[in-house]
């Protein structure tokens, strides 16, 4: 087998190993004018806002229910429950309800925008320190560090 050269074969299979290295994926929301990164794992979709029906004597931050492909889903004011400065914006053409992945509770948060997907090495995707019971850390995004907002903690 002359020809066969082992070390460069090798030297390939590196190489792609190194390009495959696993990636976690996030989209950029927007809340009451803050900006997050969401893991995409823990959403199970987007959609646009339907009509939410009031909850006499909810919590401030439940902004009621709502019906999402015959599920009834208790629709999040995020930026109450995190203690955000600015208030929720009202409906603009870019709202939407993040539909948020459970066992057992069907969770929406109104979000103002989902900009961008971004797909990040999981080397660089913080496990700890946790910043904050909602937020688990930060990622430089081109020119800007934005917080990972730590979904599982709304459900606590």
């Amino acid at each position: 087998m002359a020809g066969l050269d082992i070390q460069a074969i090798q030297d390939a299979k590196d190489a792609i190993s190194e390009e495959k290295s696993p990636h976690m994926d996030f989209m950029r929301v927007s809340l009451n004018g803050t900006t997050f990164l969401v893991s995409v794992d823990a959403v199970s979709g987007v959609v646009r806002p339907t009509a939410i029906t009031p909850v006499p004597m909810a919590p401030d931050h439940l902004l009621g229910v709502s019906n999402i492909r015959g599920q009834i889903f208790c629709i999040v004011d995020a930026g109450k429950v995190l203690k955000l400065a600015q208030p929720m914006q009202e409906k603009t053409p870019l709202t939407r309800f993040l539909l948020l992945r459970h066992d057992r509770v069907h969770l929406a948060l109104w979000v103002e925008s989902v900009a961008e997907l971004y797909s990040i090495p999981a080397s660089e995707v913080p496990d700890s320190p946790i910043i904050d019971k909602f937020t688990q850390g930060e990622i430089k995004v081109g020119h800007e560090t934005l917080k990972v907002l730590r979904v599982s903690a709304l459900f606590d």
